[in-house]
């Protein structure tokens, strides 16, 4: 086992979503942005307090991926998050950061493994041929559990 710590670099990061099939792909991204979750602030200040003060509500996730326009069968890009979009079937997801080397169990991951009632729904694909890329969305599945940050793999 290599080492687990220090600085990375987006060369050993990488994006896996389930495809129309169910089966976990490693699609090619160029960026990955809102990793993680956020939450409402709620203001609770009165008019009297020394400070603001605010009550985080519920917490939203929304992932946007951008990266190269692929027509491999199974694994390009187009072909899996074509048969993906606009669809209601719950998604695992996960984002792997390896540390200065491909991904491996016992490094920072983020993601939700799929089921009937949790996961990721990707609710936009749009692809630019002309400069032969592509970007998506995904938003967590209604009634998910919040995805979470962890240390090995989504199914």
């Amino acid at each position: 086992m290599t080492a687990q710590t220090g600085r990375t670099t987006s060369k050993w990061v990488a994006f896996l979503v389930d495809d129309s099939g169910g089966t976990l792909r490693n699609i090619p991204v160029d960026s990955i942005n809102g990793v993680g979750l956020t939450y409402d602030e709620v203001g609770l200040t009165a008019f009297t307090d020394a400070i603001k003060g605010v009550l985080p509500a519920h917490p939203d996730c929304t992932i946007t991926i951008t990266g190269p326009f692929d027509t491999t069968a199974s694994t390009g890009s187009h072909t899996v998050l074509s048969a993906i979009v606009g669809g209601t079937t719950p998604l695992s997801l996960d984002v792997q950061v390896g540390m200065r080397h491909a991904w491996e169990s016992g490094e920072p991951q983020f993601g939700i493994t799929s089921s009937a009632a949790n996961g990721f729904l990707c609710t936009e694909y749009i692809p630019d041929v002309n400069a032969g890329k592509y970007s998506a969305k995904f938003r967590v599945f209604p009634g998910s559990v919040a995805p979470a940050w962890g240390t090995a793999a989504e199914t």
